[in-house]
């Protein structure tokens, strides 16, 4: 289905930065360029070249796993960014969101996740149970995410989860407010969320691992 203008074209208000992964994806990807270029000035065999392409196929993976994962929100839309697919979830939908291991939205009896966000382990062990979230509220699955970074200085009193949270919840307060205020009555009945593939990291993904694999038989 086509998106329509409340869901698609419009530039994020907010753009929530991820709380795990950076480190770890830019040094991964930092170790593997350097030994791709030592490689390539120093060890002319094909040997060298097998290493070379699984170190691109790792790289790759890397910046998959790790660095591409994020979130945002337009003034009608929350983005979700994974590995290797994006969600687009219309504000008016949203019954909840929630981070733990993973950002969980609901919309209905329905999860979409991001794992660029997430707690701590250490914090999850601490909690057992869900507490109360800014709109309804369930819990979440685990994920490969597990550091956070710290608040941003003018969220300092609290986490930046929490903060995730909150923000999320006043951004769909207001377009259902606003949407009310408009049109009146529930969200349109063809809203729906979106799906779509990272096509660029899944070509990338399956080139390389392709060259890589194929090099054995050279």
């Amino acid at each position: 289905m086509t998106a329509g203008p409340e869901t698609a074209g419009a530039a994020p208000v907010e753009r929530f930065r991820p709380t795990s992964g950076r480190l770890v994806g830019w040094t991964g990807i930092a170790i593997a360029a350097g030994l791709v270029v030592f490689l390539a000035l120093n060890v002319h065999t094909m040997a060298g070249l097998r290493i070379g392409l699984g170190l691109v196929f790792f790289a790759v993976l890397v910046w998959a796993t790790q660095l591409r994962p994020r979130a945002a929100a337009s003034p009608h839309a929350l983005h979700l960014r994974n590995s290797f697919r994006d969600t687009t979830i219309p504000l008016l939908l949203i019954d909840d969101a929630v981070v733990r291991r993973t950002l969980n939205v609901w919309v209905g009896d329905e999860r979409f996740i991001c794992i660029g966000i997430g707690q701590p382990l250490r914090a999850m062990v601490k909690v057992k149970t869900r507490g109360p979230s800014a709109l309804l509220g369930f819990d979440r699955i685990e994920s490969y995410t597990e550091s956070s970074t710290p608040p941003m200085p003018d969220q300092s009193a609290m986490s930046y989860q929490s903060f995730v949270e909150s923000r999320i919840a006043v951004l769909v307060e207001e377009a259902k407010r606003t949407h009310l205020r408009r049109h009146g009555g529930t969200a349109p009945a063809h809203l729906r969320p979106r799906h779509e593939w990272a096509w660029p990291e899944l070509v990338a993904l399956a080139v390389t691992g392709a060259a890589f694999l194929g090099s054995f038989f050279l």
